[in-house]
């Protein structure tokens, strides 16, 4: 009778695992931001489309912004109306976060080959071309990917600078 309890026992304590693990698989993070893309449920975003596949409470708000420069395009990713993620295609070495309440930036500078300097007045973080990194904007952590850079103007110009920056950030709760 002991031998069944304890086969009974096993049997149970296995399935339970399995249970717990598969409610772990089910609730992982929805959102990923990976050194190629932002994907939603390991489906990459399209970008150039307002809808995202899988995501009925998702909009992506397409915004162009005319400076000096040139004409830097937004496409803003909200779901269920929160802030979640912007992809830019900038003309300035800047990184600006434009969320309903504030915009947040960051400077970026090249170091040396791929890597890139992201700095304001209170930080300086280090990052690499094509690599996702975490960074704080006033008390909120976000992940960037920057998947080009280059620098039109020389480094002894004023900031922000003439470039060509292409970058994705991603809100991280």
């Amino acid at each position: 009778m002991k031998l069944g309890l304890s086969i009974k026992f096993i049997v149970c304590s296995s399935f339970l695992s399995l249970l717990i693990a598969c409610s772990d698989t089910n609730n992982a993070r929805e959102w990923l931001l990976k050194n190629d893309n932002l994907y939603y449920k390991n489906i990459a975003i399209d970008w150039r489309v307002e809808s995202v596949k899988g995501c009925k409470t998702c909009v992506i708000n397409q915004d162009v912004v005319y400076q000096p420069e040139g004409i830097s395009s937004y496409n803003t990713l909200m779901q269920s109306q929160n802030w979640v993620a912007v992809h830019e295609l900038s003309k300035i070495n800047v990184i600006r976060l434009k969320m309903p309440d504030q915009t947040p930036y960051l400077f970026v500078e090249r170091i040396k080959g791929r890597t890139l300097k992201l700095f304001d007045q209170q930080q300086n973080y280090s990052i690499k071309i094509g690599e996702v990194t975490a960074v704080n904007f006033n008390n909120q952590r976000f992940s960037i990917l920057i998947k080009k850079f280059e620098e039109v103007d020389k480094q002894s110009v004023a900031l922000p600078r003439r470039a060509s920056l292409e970058f994705i950030a991603l809100k991280i709760d």
